[in-house]
């Protein structure tokens, strides 16, 4: 409407420069003074350019109006109080450790950097780097350490309630060694986020699918990995016996349901012994699995499926070698640290020779020698000695979490491999942060997290993935041999002791071969 008048008022004004003021219809020619002294008429070019200027500088004059106006409309969201453990300005984690002092109470060996402060501190020194660099979308964080007596089941139920009740927390991580058992009350009970490091079972997954993350495949997965190797690798006929050594925990017993269904559809017979490791009794639990042995000799079994954890299982190795048995034994990766590093440093060496199916990694070679860290790892171990001077700046992969100058038969001090589980955890929660929002609430910060792809550090082949029905990262598991390693064992020429990476018991790689979880 604006050109519309604009081109009217120039009509006018052209039709009035060349008529005159007057109302008629006859042209007066002006005389030659008149037309020395009358203003120029403009030609109807010019006036048609002028219309044009005119209409081009209306058009960026509505043009910078329209980009005001824009301007007022976009505002920036407030941060706000969003959820549970979230104000304006901080987002509060709990960071969930074994308190170790009651293994130490008992003779349990522990390295002297191994401490709580230490285990809290492998999630808080990079929320503490977060904060440094401002917090993410504005927030910084705040941490929350609660601990559980490990030979304590009914601490653990304490978790919940200083979770739930007695602190606001946003979301919960353990890294390794919470028993899952005591999960849904946190993500069931009290809609609460949890991170796990360790293993859960496919079922709670299942039942918090927005609320439980776990880095491990679910017990039930990696039962049936174990269970396809053992298939298209055996050579035992047809109804032969096959034993299952598990632990009255639900989250274990599902996954030593799935091995014996594969195994039952394959013709072979069942015998499970069962072990009550919810007492908290430790010694009661290894007499018990110690007993099992002779029972699986009456039985009269060809292979022992163990999904027992390396804190109940030293009786039962004992009791293996004492009675010098026959029959082959695949531990299933279901129990916290069961086939780490740092539980096979814990085993009772009777083991040696026993595989087990898990999504940990290696560094010693079939080929010989040490693989190098991968880019993420190199930057996982930087940071780590970043975080702890307690280790002198030098950290030794393979050694056991929390050595200090590990001593070698020659003479060379070695100190704490980095954390993995714990570093990947973080990066994860990093990218879940930053596209969560900017006022993030618990279905905000799960819908990330679904979308992250990354590296993984020590496992699942170095790459993992949630996905939107996939709760859990790693996507490769492979097959271990458990290597004893004699404290005296030199290191080789191929820079190993006994095929480990240091003078401890380890996990070496069986073929090197990754197999997809499917």
């Amino acid at each position: 409407m604006k050109r519309l008048t604009l081109s009217f008022f120039l009509i006018f004004l052209l039709s009035t420069s060349v008529y005159g003021c007057g109302g008629g219809n006859e042209q007066t020619l002006p005389t030659t003074d008149q037309t020395e002294d009358a203003e120029p008429v403009e030609s109807s070019e010019e006036v048609v350019k002028t219309e044009e200027q005119t209409n081009e500088t209306l058009e960026e004059t509505e043009e910078i109006q329209d980009d005001e106006t824009l301007e007022e409309e976009v505002v920036e969201e407030e941060r706000r109080a969003s959820d549970v453990g979230v104000t304006e300005d901080t987002i509060t984690i709990a960071v969930v450790i074994a308190d170790l002092k009651g293994l130490r109470d008992i003779g349990y060996p522990l390295p002297d950097g191994l401490t709580n402060e230490a285990l809290s501190g492998r999630i808080g020194t990079y929320l503490e780097d977060w904060n440094a660099e401002g917090g993410i979308n504005g927030r910084t964080f705040e941490m929350v350490e609660i601990t559980w007596n490990p030979l304590d089941p009914a601490t653990m139920e304490n978790v919940c309630i200083e979770a739930t009740l007695d602190n606001e927390i946003f979301l919960v991580v353990n890294a390794s060694g919470f028993n899952p058992a005591y999960v849904p009350c946190l993500t069931e009970d009290s809609d609460t986020t949890v991170i796990l490091g360790d293993k859960a079972p496919q079922y709670m997954f299942d039942s918090a699918p927005n609320r439980l993350f776990g880095f491990f495949p679910p017990g039930e997965t990696a039962a049936v990995q174990a269970g396809r190797i053992f298939l298209a690798e055996t050579e035992l006929p047809t109804g032969s016996k096959i034993g299952i050594l598990e632990p009255n925990n639900p989250a274990a017993q599902a996954a030593s349901a799935e091995v014996k269904e594969m195994l039952e559809n394959d013709g072979f017979d069942i015998v499970t012994i069962t072990i009550n490791t919810q007492s908290g009794d430790n010694a009661a639990s290894n007499a018990e699995a110690a007993a099992s042995v002779a029972q699986f000799n009456a039985e009269g079994v060809s292979e022992v499926f163990v999904l027992l954890g390396f804190l109940q299982t030293d009786g039962f190795w004992g009791e293996v070698e004492a009675l010098n048995v026959s029959w082959g034994r695949t531990l299933v990766d279901v129990a916290p640290g069961m086939c780490t590093q740092f539980g096979a440093s814990r085993t009772n060496p009777a083991a040696e020779g026993a595989a087990c199916v898990t999504t940990t990694d290696a560094y010693s070679l079939l080929e010989g020698g040490l693989r190098e860290d991968r880019p993420f790892e190199a930057q996982c171990r930087k940071e780590w000695l970043d975080h702890f001077p307690v280790f002198e700046g030098k950290s030794d992969i393979g050694v056991p979490s929390g050595e200090v100058n590990l001593e070698t038969s020659d003479g060379e001090l070695l100190n704490s491999d980095f954390a993995y589980a714990d570093c990947t955890i973080v990066y994860a929660l990093k990218y879940a942060f930053e596209n969560a929002g900017i006022n993030p609430t618990r279905d905000s910060f799960a819908a990330a997290l679904k979308t992250y792809s990354g590296p993984a550090a020590q496992m699942s082949k170095g790459e993992g993935a949630f996905g939107e029905d996939k709760n859990f990262f790693s996507t490769h598991m492979w097959q271990v041999e458990f290597r004893i390693v004699p404290a005296d064992t030199p290191r080789g020429p191929d820079g190993k002791f006994n095929g480990c990476p240091a003078p401890t018991n380890c996990w070496v790689p069986v073929s090197g071969q990754w197999f997809s979880i499917e």
